[in-house]
Order: C-alpha cells, then sequence, then structure tokens
C-alpha cells in the first residue's frame, strides 16, 4: 500500500495545474530540502554492446516507485557521439541514434558512490519509452518502467504543468562526481542560472536550443547524463541533462524540458501503474 500511495501522489503531480510564483532567490529551506532530495538521483548503467562489463554510467531520477526519468541517449545505441542541431530541434548530421538498448541490459543503481563492476543493483528495466525518432535534438528524455519497487529512495516531484524561464535557478545532480569529474560519486552542484530557453542560439557559449530544450551555465559532466534539473524554488525537476560543453566549460550545457513531454510522462506512469499491479499480482500467488 505503501509503494501504491506514492505512486498516486506522483500521479496527482503529474495532472495538477497551476502557475509556479517566481521568487527572487531560493532561501535556504530549500536548499537544505534538496540535500535530502538528492538521494532520488539514482545511477543507470547500460550495457550498449551486449557485453555486461562494459556499461554505459549515466543518471536519473525517481518520479515514481518503479520509474525512472532519464536521457534518451543513456538507452539507445548511438551513430554519433557529437549530435548536432539547430534552433528549430533538427539534426543537422543525420540520426544520431540505432535500436534501443535491451531494458534487461538497464540496471539501477542507489546510493553516493556506485560501481556497476562490483555493487548489485537494485533493480532492472522492463519498458523503455520515449519519443519516437532516431534525433537527439529537443527529445533526449526517457522513462524506465522497472522491475521492481525502490524502497527507501526518495521519489522526486516532476514539474508538467509550467517550463522554465530564463534567469530561473536550478540544482543539477548526477554521477558525474562534480568538478573533479569523478564518474560514479553523486554530486548536487551549485545552484546553476537559466541562461536562456529555446528555440534560440546562444552566441556568447555556443549552445543551439531547440524549442523544447534550455541551457544552464554550469555543471554536466561525464555520468551527469541524464540527471535531473531540480527548481530550487520547488524542488520539482524541470530538465534532464542532455549535451554540452566540459565539466569546467562556462555555459553550453543543453537540458530537455520534462512540461514539453507531459504525455510521454502520462503514458510513462500508467505503465509503470500497470506494472506495479502486475507485480503484485504475481507476488501474491
Amino acid at each position: 500500500m505503501k509503494h501504491a500511495a506514492g505512486m498516486a501522489v506522483a500521479f496527482l503531480a503529474l495532472v495538477s495545474g497551476g502557475c509556479v510564483k517566481k521568487q527572487a532567490a531560493p532561501d535556504q529551506g530549500m536548499l537544505k530540502a534538496l540535500e535530502v532530495e538528492q538521494t532520488g538521483v539514482v545511477a543507470v548503467a547500460t550495457a550498449l554492446d551486449d557485453s555486461p562489463t562494459h556499461v554505459t554510467l549515466c543518471s536519473g531520477a525517481l518520479v515514481a516507485p518503479n520509474l525512472v526519468l532519464t536521457a534518451r541517449h543513456c538507452v539507445s545505441r548511438a551513430v554519433t557521439a557529437t549530435p548536432s542541431c539547430d534552433a528549430r530541434g533538427r539534426s543537422h548530421n543525420g540520426d544520431h541514434l540505432a535500436e534501443d538498448a535491451d531494458p534487461g541490459a538497464i540496471a539501477i543503481y542507489v546510493g553516493a558512490h556506485v560501481h556497476p563492476d562490483i555493487d548489485t543493483p537494485r533493480a532492472h528495466a522492463i519498458r523503455t519509452l520515449h519519443p519516437s525518432g532516431r534525433v537527439l535534438c529537443d527529445a533526449d528524455v526517457a522513462f524506465l518502467v522497472l522491475d521492481r519497487p525502490l524502497t527507501n529512495v526518495t521519489i522526486l516531484p516532476i514539474r508538467l504543468h509550467a517550463s522554465v524561464e530564463q534567469g530561473d535557478a536550478v540544482v543539477p545532480v548526477g554521477f558525474g562526481g562534480g568538478l573533479a569529474n569523478i564518474v560514479g560519486k553523486r554530486v548536487a552542484r551549485e545552484p546553476s542560472t537559466v541562461l536562456a530557453t529555446g528555440p534560440a542560439s546562444n552566441s556568447d557559449t555556443g549552445a543551439v536550443l531547440g524549442p523544447r530544450e534550455f541551457e544552464v551555465d554550469s555543471a554536466t559532466c561525464r555520468g551527469d547524463s541524464g540527471g535531473p534539473a531540480i527548481d530550487v524554488r520547488s524542488g520539482e525537476i524541470v530538465g534532464v541533462v542532455s549535451r554540452g560543453g566540459s565539466c569546467w566549460a562556462n555555459g553550453n550545457h543543453v537540458y530537455t524540458r520534462v512540461d514539453a513531454y507531459a504525455k510521454l510522462a502520462a503514458a510513462a506512469f500508467h505503465s509503470a501503474q500497470r506494472a506495479a499491479r502486475a507485480q503484485s499480482q504475481q507476488a501474491a500467488r
């Protein structure tokens, strides 16, 4: 019943409406709360070449007991490591992705510092949901339905009724290890400023944003892909890491807006609810 209640709360957050009141700056109470919320950021390890010993480590966020939000490029095979996009969300260099990884080859790890080569995963994916097409521009988001609920892990709220705005402050969280880039170590970065929302081209940083993307001024190291940007005013997830400059670059850190994919999120929550019911019925037999 506890997991069902968590799912219900998450679904209510999904369908609720209204506007988020803009504040001048985050208060210290919310920043303190975000220190707790970061435990809901999990590691997503995907074996993309069919070798269980060779995995790609990304980040994700638990948004329901058995549902993780991450980036599409973390769960699909890449055609190119350097996707090129324009401000309309179109690719300049063809397809970026091939087929999806087998969901069973996607493992979820929990903790402040994970080692997929020796740690035991807490769950595996059983279904992947993402936008159609094979281009990452403007569409680098995915949901993973898990084979079991994650217990003792914070469920993070996701904002689907309102977008981010230029000047907003967000806290990026991921397993990129911060400025030291210790991949596998979960770090909540200092609050970052949203520099621009798409469609836009930022001549100062070189970022090109599609209509469903936004740029922040810092963060996104290797291992942070798929990790959430958490609004410092509300504690809600507003985006996931897609691509960007180096770990130390000022700007050109691009996120996909989650509110732009509210219908996909609704389908993912529904799929997770069905899976949870099926797992519960099977356990009762």
